[in-house]
């Protein structure tokens, strides 16, 4: 009986090479559809509860301003000593250009009749019928989402039907008497603005959709399919409970979504609204990143497990073939033992291990150390790069990349030095808040191009306006910071407002012509003995600014330790 033939090597190899890539082809496979799709799955559940959680925090401080906004004109001097319609008109279309999603705004008498409005719309008309007059004689609130009842054959037609959020609020005298209500009509294009803004062409590529729901599940904002209908589903009913998070779920067009929720107005008063905020994609578009990634590493394993046969075979004839020439002259010799002589053993150029080991391991010393040499080289050479660059990045993060200037984070950092500063020299230093006048309708007219311009060339005349030892910053926009130090008193900083003031109101010569556009200034002054707080110095620049603008803009304004007092 003859012995079985063994196996030769080559096969072996080239077997054992094949059955391994397919093993590990197939665990990755296994690991990649069960890794990516629940990655896909969390990063399409995170992206969606954080677009519910923006757009649920956009309205909620839309919302929180127009309370604001409402408080404000109810207890200035000018609406509660309204007594002509005409002005108190003159002060609510003022109020309205500044904020075009107010629709409407109105003083109501105690009788219900409109005294003032804004356009004249409804005025004389009796509105004690609206739920907003009444809830207004108490305190500032707001109204849940209705259609125009009143206003909407009054407003100017749009694409949309209009739709409001009415928030109001008393005006009372001093001692408390009640002389009326004011109220605020909050166009929902607003909303929609919000979600168009939000949606990104990404997002919307991939089919994400915003929806609002007011408390009674009717949809205030959404798909026109089911707009202004009630739904119920499981995200939402998560939402109205407060919950925020994300669901995969059914909806009532029987295809299978998944939606992020929040609730907006929690924690707040009866002014704040309580509106279920949902995100959602469908499952097929949420997870068509792993479904794409999962074809692609298929194909990449199949590519991969060709290459590696192929090269298992090249491998295996590479090994077998000296290994075959060695054999021969061991079987030669085993044959012929007495003629056995160390010369008959080839030489095998292959492998290094059996022809000079103590030469191979001296190499690999020598080899090792000079890789050492060469990688501590480079580490050095890494650190001082990584450095550079860091120094670099952390220039970029403290200047803002249009004007050049210091930004909100080097003014917050140089602030409290240059208010130590004084303390430290005993003379006050001052903070100048400037707001350019008519720099919306720059930028809405020439365009953004230019609109970036006039803010490098307003950087620009700002800080060669002012001393070396001084400091420009931009905030955000159109608001700028400029920090004055080594002052004598308040006048010195006021002379150098105006100064600026008288700069920067000159005419600017852009691509599309020469425009001129004013500046509103605050100054706050920080005398040496007053406790060190920037962020209270800054928003009381801010306030004085503000107070400039109120009184009719281009002018600067002064509040100090003492009381705030104007020049112009």
């Amino acid at each position: 009986m003859s012995a079985s033939r063994p196996f030769r090597l080559a096969a072996l190899i080239v077997s054992f090479a094949c059955l391994t890539v397919a093993i590990t082809a197939f665990l990755q496979l296994s690991l990649v559809d069960h890794f990516a799709i629940r990655h896909a799955s969390e990063e399409a559940a995170l992206r969606l509860e954080q677009l519910s959680w923006q757009m649920r925090d956009s309205l909620d401080r839309t919302l929180d301003q127009t309370v604001h906004d409402v408080s404000f004109l109810s207890t200035s001097s000018d609406v509660r000593a309204a007594r002509d319609p005409a002005a108190a008109r003159q002060v609510l279309e003022n109020f309205q250009r500044n904020f075009p999603d107010y629709a409407w705004i109105g003083i109501a008498k105690p009788d219900g009749r409109v005294l003032a409005a804004t356009g004249g719309l409804l005025e004389n008309r009796d509105v004690k019928a609206r739920p907003w007059f009444h809830a207004g004689q108490l305190t500032v609130t707001a109204e849940d989402y209705h259609p125009a009842a009143m206003l909407g054959s009054l407003l100017p037609r749009a694409t949309d039907p209009w739709r409001f959020v009415d928030v109001a609020g008393p005006i009372r005298e001093a001692d408390g008497t009640m002389r009326g209500v004011l109220a605020i009509h909050l166009s929902w294009q607003w909303a929609r603005t919000l979600a168009e803004d939000l949606l990104t062409p990404a997002l919307r590529a991939y089919g994400a959709e915003i929806i609002v729901v007011r408390s009674d599940g009717v949809v205030l904002l959404g798909p026109g399919d089911i707009l202004e209908k009630p739904i119920a589903t499981e995200s939402l009913r998560h939402a109205l409970q407060g919950g925020t998070g994300t669901v995969m779920e059914r909806w009532p067009d029987g295809r299978t979504y998944m939606t992020g929720y929040s609730l907006t107005g929690r924690d707040r008063d009866r002014a704040g609204l309580r509106w279920a905020v949902l995100a959602r994609q469908t499952e097929a578009a949420a997870l068509a990143s792993a479904h794409e990634f999962e074809h692609r590493v298929q194909w990449l394993c199949l590519g991969l497990g060709l290459v590696l046969a192929a090269a298992a075979a090249l491998l295996a004839r590479r090994i077998v073939a000296p290994l075959k020439v060695l054999s021969s002259a061991i079987e030669e010799l085993a044959h012929a033992p007495a003629q056995g002589m160390p010369a008959r053993i080839p030489h095998i150029n292959s492998f290094h291990e059996a022809q000079v080991l103590s030469d191979a391991m001296r190499n690999l010393v020598a080899s090792e150390r000079a890789h050492r040499d060469a990688l501590e080289r480079m580490n050095a050479q890494l650190e001082v790069t990584v450095a550079a660059r860091t120094a670099e990045l952390q220039e970029l993060l403290m200047r803002d990349m249009l004007t050049g200037l210091p930004n909100r984070r080097a003014l917050m950092q140089a602030l409290p030095e240059a208010m130590a500063r004084a303390g430290r020299v005993g003379r006050p230093c001052a903070v100048l808040f400037l707001d350019m006048d008519g720099f919306k309708q720059v930028n809405d007219t020439r365009g953004h191009e230019e609109g970036d311009e006039l803010l490098r060339q307003f950087g620009m005349r700002l800080l060669n306006g002012i001393r070396e030892t001084d400091m420009a910053a931009r905030l955000a926009g159109d608001e700028f910071v400029v920090v004055l130090e080594l002052l004598t008193d308040a006048q010195d900083a006021e002379n150098k407002a105006h100064v600026l003031l008288d700069q920067l109101s000159r005419p600017y010569m852009l691509a599309g012509g020469s425009v001129q556009v004013g500046v509103s200034i605050g100054v706050a002054l920080q005398l040496p003995q007053e406790p060190q707080e920037p962020a209270r110095l800054l928003a009381r620049a801010d306030q004085a600014m503000y107070d400039a603008k109120r009184r009719g803009k281009g002018r600067v304004a002064l509040t100090a330790a003492e009381p705030e007092r104007e020049t112009s």
